[in-house]
């Protein structure tokens, strides 16, 4: 039998190490069982120790020229020995190597067929793996070996080599396992035996151990090594398609999504091991609760390829969908014809197609309906319950993989909605679900933005937490800065003057005294301009270039370099802390706000966004288009505005308690519009939000924009004040409505009892507005002194 090796220049590694073959361990081997066992067995191993120590050649490694097949009776005996007697040559996948080396001297046929490719060089290098990765296991596999043996080292590495190989009968991929044996294999010791401690190399994983380090720790020069190894070929076909198909799970994505159903076909054809079958898995996908059709899908599929048009295909999924809702379990047909169509009309295409047995196999998670195998064959072997016996490893991972396509089209649904519209809330995505559905299925060439999404007959809700005098506070804080600032420039010339003979900062000082004391309470958006144009390109170089040139002025600049903003040049703290108590207060109204949103959703779904001012704004929008799966009544837009009264009095609570922590000390006004009649909104892809629909329904909006600064009719006092609920309205029923709540709300002592009836001046293009005004039950707050 001739050696098989690998090309001479693959593997010059497989010489770092002296290896020969020797059968002195076997030999050894023998004699022990030999002593251990007892009868018949004992004897046999005893005339095997006899017959090979009856050649002196054997007692000793074999010269590398050596002739091997000059002992190919003690081979025979050997492997008779080694290998169970039930193993076929012509089937069974085994061999017999030179330790460390890709040296293969006795091997079954099967071995040298699926080995080699041309019966002369080993193929040491499996499909998909590098030389590199190779030879890097092979010293591993060394190491371990030198380190259990000299060292008594438990290593906790598990060499395994995976082959890919095409079953020449089926031409389908198999996939192999292999293992090569050392227990016939000695580790000669060459002089002394470096120094070793566990260290790190007992700990972790041995795999992760720098072989490079290992080399110089204990070099291979030191030992050699005799015997030989045994090869043993285990199929792990099934093992490594469903670890290939959680592979396919973890690594899909939408733009390889239909690879891996290819991919994931294959593997399933691999596994049950014939090339006549046709395999499908086809996800069921639902849209808003309803089944839909995936196009890259449904082309695919046995059941609806064949289908003439998009009204077909539906019709065979509501057949499919009622059958399979009522029917579980695999449908099995052994043999299809017209029979089977009758019974199943689903399946009145699969004559067409060729097939001659068929199976169906729903897939379900949690009583949910995932989707679908189909298994068909075309030839006279005919498909049958073993089939999915075969397949039965790949089960959790299939529903694993539909589970994951069905989220990927979520995600595509979604993509559309956030590109067309904006993030929805779950009481209206649904309907942007389906027009993203849509527009997902229509021809690319047909294609165009997806038109307007409108919900009729909608009660609106609107309220407005507002900053009281946001504007005037925001002002005096500007104000207060420059002015600050001003200030501080004035004590910075005089302190300089004198120290430099410059003309022009005597200029500068002027400028800067002049601007100080034209400062009034009030504060233009003019002036405003000019003196940040006066700090930015006046003061701010001159003081940056005094710096950097008059040493001596170091100092006194640092100073004021330290008080103002190194990000904007200026004195900002008293619009920082402006600023950070208009943060503290919409924060904590936001709050609020977002754990009501969803107590709001419990009892009727409606559409609620908020958005930022000085303060807060928010929409709500309730009625039966909203929720057309719900039956829509009046008591919910009445518990709706009862809600809305009650948690404005909250806000006011909140926003009083927080005063007192604020570095501004600011307050907040409650702001109500009551609007009986419905409304129409549409969705305006240019602002992404909702906007009201049609001639009639934009007075509401202008009322919105236009109460807030409203006064009083006959008086110059401002409908919203702190501490207060102003509810704006038009008509008499409306208020007759709110003062059932406000009673409610004065018996649990959230409300004091006056409530105030006023008339409000017109504001333009609208008349006739009036108002209730009330007042918030405010806890009483310690002073702060």
């Amino acid at each position: 039998m001739k050696i098989l090796t690998a090309h001479p220049g693959l593997f010059k590694d497989d010489y770092l190490i002296d290896s020969h073959i020797s059968f002195v361990p076997f030999v050894r081997f023998m004699k022990e069982r030999a002593e251990q066992a007892q009868g018949a067995r004992a004897g046999y191993y005893k005339e095997i120790v006899r017959h090979f120590e009856s050649n002196p050649e054997l007692q000793q490694p074999l010269r590398d020229d050596a002739d091997i097949s000059k002992y190919q009776e003690y081979l025979d005996l050997m492997t008779a020995t080694v290998f169970p007697v039930t193993m076929d040559e012509s089937r069974d996948i085994y061999g017999i190597g030179v330790p460390f080396r890709f040296a293969i001297f006795y091997y079954s046929d099967r071995f040298r067929q699926i080995f080699t490719e041309d019966g002369k060089e080993l193929m040491a290098v499996p499909k998909g793996i590098s030389v590199d990765k190779v030879r890097r296991d092979k010293l591993y596999w060394l190491y371990k070996m030198i380190l259990e043996r000299w060292y008594n080292m438990p290593i906790n590495y598990d060499q395994e080599l995976i082959h890919h190989i095409v079953n020449p009968e089926t031409g389908l991929s198999k996939y192999i396992k292999v293992h090569i044996d050392p227990r016939f294999t000695d580790v000669k010791l060459i002089g002394e035996l470096p120094k070793l401690d566990c260290g790190e190399i007992c700990a972790g994983d041995f795999k992760f151990q720098d072989i490079e380090e290992l080399e110089k720790l204990v070099p291979l020069k030191n030992f050699a090594l005799e015997g030989f190894v045994i090869w043993t070929i285990q199929d792990v076909t099934r093992d490594h398609v469903v670890n290939g198909m959680k592979n396919l799970v973890l690594n899909i994505r939408k733009d390889n999504e239909l690879k891996t159903y290819t991919q994931a076909r294959e593997y399933l054809k691999t596994l049950t091991g014939r090339s006549d079958l046709n395999i499908h898995l086809v996800p069921f996908l639902k849209v808003n609760n309803k089944s839909v059709l995936e196009t890259t899908y449904v082309t695919q599929s046995i059941i609806f390829s064949s289908a003439r048009n998009d009204g077909e295909r539906q019709a065979i999924n509501e057949q499919l969908q009622e059958f399979l809702a009522g029917n579980p379990q695999p449908l099995v047909l052994p043999e299809v014809n017209r029979q089977t169509v009758e019974l199943y009309p689903f399946l009145k295409y699969l004559p067409l197609h060729g097939v001659k047995s068929f199976l169906l196999f729903p897939i379900q998670h949690e009583n949910n309906l995932l989707g679908m195998l189909e298994i068909a064959s075309t030839s006279d072997e005919a498909v049958d319950w073993e089939i999915l016996g075969q397949l039965q490893p790949t089960y959790a991972v299939g529903s694993l993989l539909l589970r994951r396509s069905v989220e990927l089209a979520n995600e595509r649904i979604n993509e559309v909605i956030k590109d067309q519209f904006t993030a929805l809330q779950p009481a209206v995505e649904w309907k942007f679900t389906d027009a993203a559905w849509e527009y997902l299925h229509t021809p690319k060439a047909q294609q165009k933005d997806i038109g307007n999404i409108l919900f009729e007959d909608v009660y609106p809700l609107y309220g407005a937490v507002d900053i009281r005098n946001s504007s005037v506070e925001r002002g005096s804080a500007i104000r207060d800065d420059l002015k600050e600032q001003l200030q501080l420039i004035q004590q910075t010339f005089k302190r300089i003057n004198g120290d430099l003979h410059l003309p022009l900062l005597e200029e500068l000082q002027f400028k800067n005294n002049r601007m100080l004391n034209s400062m009034h309470d009030t504060l233009f958006a003019e002036d405003e301009v000019k003196i940040n144009e006066f700090l930015d390109h006046e003061i701010a170089p001159t003081f940056r270039h005094l710096y950097e040139s008059e040493e001596e002025l170091k100092p006194l600049l640092n100073q004021y370099f330290e008080k103002i903003d190194k990000a904007s040049g200026h004195v900002y703290h008293h619009r920082r802390e402006y600023e950070e108590s208009l943060r503290d207060i919409n924060m904590a109204i936001n709050e609020y706000l977002e754990k009501e949103k969803d107590e709001l959703q419990r009892s009727y779904p409606c559409y609620f966004e908020k958005y930022r001012t000085d303060g807060v704004e928010y929409n709500i929008y309730i009625g039966q288009s909203i929720a057309p799966e719900r039956k829509f009544d009046m008591l919910y837009l009445r518990n709706l505005r009862l809600w809305q009264l009650s948690s404005m009095a909250a806000i006011a609570r909140i926003t009083h308690e927080l005063e007192p922590k604020l570095k501004l000390p600011l307050q907040t006004t409650q702001l109500i519009l009551a609007h009986s009649n419905p409304i129409a909104i549409s969705f305006r892809k240019d602002e992404r939000r909702f906007d009201v629909e049609g001639a009639y329904n934009i007075r509401y909006e202008i009322m919105k924009k236009r109460i807030d600064k409203v006064r009083i009719r006959n008086t110059n006092e401002r409908l919203t004040q702190p501490g207060k609920i102003a509810i704006v309205y038009s008509y008499a029923r409306e208020a007759d409505e709110y003062r059932k709540y406000i009673e409610f709300l004065q018996n649990k002592d959230v409300l004091l009892p006056d409530v105030e009836m006023l008339d409000l001046e017109e504001v333009q293009g609208i008349s006739g507005l009036k108002a209730i005004r009330l007042t918030v039950n405010l806890p009483k707050i310690a002073s702060l002194s």
